[in-house]
């Protein structure tokens, strides 16, 4: 399919409708505290699992990059960031509400969320073809490793702790093994019961993990005493959010490709984009003192580099199949339930699914502008006003009619509830859903590639097949970097420390 046909897909009404709901519900559910953008995304997998999939992976995209936006309208008017994403555009986005400049902080984070999610999509687009035809020297070997190294790199990151980010990996990887061998045909892990035998359904686990889980943490953590937010008349904001873009220039820029380079590693993330980012600008700003008071920069280097690392965690996941992150990983395993596979395929299997699908996100960008400032500013202040305790129960029923509707029985349900009050007791003692989640989604893959590297080297007659080859070589040299950074980094911070009270 040529680009004019992609550009025609992703521009068909029913295409665009989708986006503009999906960017919008995204917003909305980005700015509630506590449920993140990865629980917006797990929400509606059932919903987009029978749909086409081009339609269904723009809705989840859509989300996504509503979602990264949307956290930052809690941030600003009530100092509670959506998600940690939005951390640093606390630090300005708070003291500017209590001064009275609620509506231009609001505009400014839109600016900045527009700007950046524009710059990630078109490095997406640009780099995409170039990535997914390297990926043609991969074989299963290259494969498996390549799995290895999205596991490692992201469990290793995982709330900074590398033992429990590696135990949920494995934990994952454990449930993903229940059912039936997808070689030899045997039930392994059933436990004699017969409905295990189908294995775990993935779209259950998900929402699960992600959104049972996140409920029931939210219903246990202590309700917080706020006033109604309200974003206020501020007439001229407008004109100060363009009139400071226009004056730093450099900050959107600096930041876009912070997002972008950021979001390419697999498991950075949106956290560790907004922070360097904020950081940086004002390093390099000469009044830095006034950071934290009010600067309406801050706010646009903060959203600007969280919404660019959406199209840069895409980069890795559809050209190699490693998700940048947790919500790529999400939208991965809608990829690979739509029978799709990352890499050149997505150019060459002829639907046009993979540009129309870049296309198509840039729109959501585009339109996230208008939509912002006419539409999701308003919904979210009315949003934030609903009490938690009525927000849970509705989420836990779409979520419920979502896991029966993919396996039309109770036993997606059951799965969903297991593995949501098991994501919840898991949080307890710091095992975190993103690596259960990450070992869930490329479990499968790892022992598909796996097996197959073993066929191949017993054909061969070398088991050395598996490890020699030269991008082999240099991805496992990249899994055990991986691994050894937080240890040396953690080292390195201690050393510091020891230093410190020393001297």
């Amino acid at each position: 399919m040529s680009i004019s046909q992609s550009l025609a897909a992703a521009l068909d009404p029913m295409v665009l409708a989708m986006i503009v709901l999906g960017t919008i519900f995204g917003a909305i559910i980005g700015a509630l505290p506590g449920f993140s953008s990865v629980m917006a995304i797990s929400l509606l997998l059932p919903v987009v699992y029978p749909l086409d999939p081009l339609l269904g992976l723009l809705i989840l995209g859509s989300i996504y990059m509503g979602a990264m936006y949307g956290d930052a309208n809690a941030a600003i008017l009530l100092n509670i960031p959506g998600t940690a994403s939005s951390l640093p555009t606390t630090f300005d986005g708070f003291p500017m509400t209590r001064q009275g400049r609620a509506r231009e902080a609001l505009l400014a984070a839109l600016a900045g969320s527009v700007t950046g999610g524009i710059a990630g999509v078109l490095v997406l687009l640009a780099t995409f073809g170039a990535l997914a035809e390297f990926s043609l020297r991969f074989g299963p070997q290259e494969y498996f490793w390549l799995t290895v190294l999205g596991l490692t790199t992201i469990a290793a990151l995982s709330s900074g702790n590398l033992i429990k980010g590696l135990a949920g990996g494995g934990l994952g990887i454990a449930i993903s093994l229940i059912g039936l061998d997808p070689y030899w045909g045997t039930p392994r892990f059933t436990f004699g019961q017969s409905s295990l035998i189908a294995g775990v359904h993935l779209i259950p686990a998900l929402l699960g993990l992600f959104c049972v889980a996140q409920v029931l943490s939210s219903l246990a953590g202590p309700e917080r005493d706020r006033n109604a937010p309200e974003a206020g008349d501020q007439k001229d904001a407008l004109r100060k959010v363009v009139g400071t873009m226009v004056r730093r220039w450099d900050v959107l820029v600096r930041s876009s490709a912070i997002g972008v380079l950021i979001g390419m590693l697999p498991g950075a993330g949106g956290p560790i984009a907004s922070t360097i980012s904020y950081n940086e600008t004002r390093r390099w700003d000469r009044d830095s003192a006034s950071y934290g008071k009010g600067r309406v920069e801050g706010v646009i280097a903060s959203e600007a580099a969280n919404s660019a690392m959406v199209g840069g965690s895409l980069i890795p996941m559809m050209a190699l199949g490693i998700p940048g992150n947790v919500n790529a990983a999400v939208i991965l395993g809608a990829l690979l339930s739509f029978g799709l596979r990352p890499g050149m395929n997505l150019l060459s299997d002829g639907s046009g699914v993979a540009m129309s699908f870049m296309i198509g996100l840039l729109i959501s960008s585009i339109l996230l502008a208008p939509l912002g400032y006419f539409i999701i500013i308003r919904i979210s202040t009315q949003i934030l006003k609903i009490p938690r305790t009525y927000l849970a129960p509705t989420i836990l029923v779409f979520a419920s009619v979502g896991a029966y509707s993919v396996t039309n029985s109770m036993y997606g349900v059951v799965i969903m509830a297991a593995l949501g009050i098991g994501g919840f007791l898991f949080r307890r003692i710091g095992l975190e859903a993103a690596p259960i989640g990450l070992g869930l989604i490329l479990g499968p893959i790892a022992e598909r590639e796996f097996t197959s590297s073993l066929l191949i080297a017993q054909a061969q007659g070398s088991y050395w097949t598996m490890v020699l080859r030269p991008i082999s070589l240099v991805l496992i040299f990249l899994c055990l970097l991986s691994i050894a950074a937080p240890v040396l980094l953690a080292l390195r911070q201690r050393r510091a420390a020891d230093g410190g009270a020393s001297a």
